[in-house]
């Protein structure tokens, strides 16, 4: 069974303790998406400065001066412009991120899908996509699974993550998602760019059906969220069923 890993800040480090074998993942996922965040150029991660196999220690980088994604800049142009080096970010992790054999851990059985099978990131969303204040470049942080579905796994469908992403956005919400779509506009953008940088085909029936299957799979959850997100279910969920019929379009079909 996963152990929730126990989080510490102390000065210029970040101390994350937990279950020996899953901190030594996010430690040599990290190690290697740094690596891959430095020959692209698009993104930083935290550097790992000690790691204690045995204990289930990793200290990493305490990165000053970033804010997460949903308090770093608001809907709208800016949005747009960093969404499109998000989807670029996300898709260089798929293409060039690869683990050891011992450490190929499968998505669980609700979020499995036949082909498109990457190494994922397991959490991008708003929170541990961060942006510098002086330069906005981006820094993502907490590559270990989201423990909201097992904490876990490090391979599978590549419509995971991406619609992780998304879920993101239309799931935390603001109040312009009361009066106008705000997460079309950013999704497209990042779907674009995605595909774009992967250099892959758009399968729209492929990750539309996916999309289908990973929000009604997550629908059941929402009802346990903060009173505020609950205000929000109907809206959000609205704005979902349009997304999902948008991947079908012919909008995104032709332009990818």
């Amino acid at each position: 069974m996963f152990e929730k890993t126990n989080v510490q800040f102390q000065g210029d480090t970040v101390i994350k303790s937990g279950d020996p074998a899953f901190i030594r993942i996010e430690v040599e996922k990290t190690r290697r998406a740094g690596r891959i965040g430095r020959e692209s150029g698009l993104f930083r991660v935290p550097q790992v400065i000690h790691h204690d196999e045995s204990r289930g220690v990793a200290v990493f980088e305490r990165i000053r001066g970033i804010e997460p994604l949903y308090s770093a800049t608001s809907w709208g142009r800016l949005c747009i412009s960093l969404v499109e080096r998000i989807g670029k970010s996300l898709a260089v992790v798929h293409r060039n991120l690869e683990l050891p054999p011992d450490m190929v851990i499968p998505l669980p059985p609700e979020f499995a899908a036949i082909g498109q099978d990457v190494f994922l990131h397991g959490d991008p969303s708003v929170r541990n996509i961060c942006i510098e204040r002086d330069s906005s470049s981006i820094v993502i942080i907490d590559w270990q699974m989201t423990p909201v579905h097992g904490g876990q796994a490090t391979y599978g469908c590549r419509y995971f993550d991406i619609l992780w992403f998304i879920n993101n956005l239309l799931w935390v919400p603001r109040l312009r998602h009361l009066f106008s779509d705000p997460v079309s506009p950013v999704a497209r953008k990042f779907l674009e760019s995605y595909y774009l940088e992967a250099n892959i085909p758009y399968d729209a029936e492929a990750i539309s059906g996916y999309a289908e299957r990973f929000f009604s799979t997550k629908l059941p959850l929402r009802s346990l969220h903060s009173r505020r997100e609950r205000f929000f279910f109907r809206r959000c969920n609205a704005l979902t069923q349009r997304f999902i019929r948008s991947l079908r379009a012919d909008v995104f079909h032709d332009e990818l």
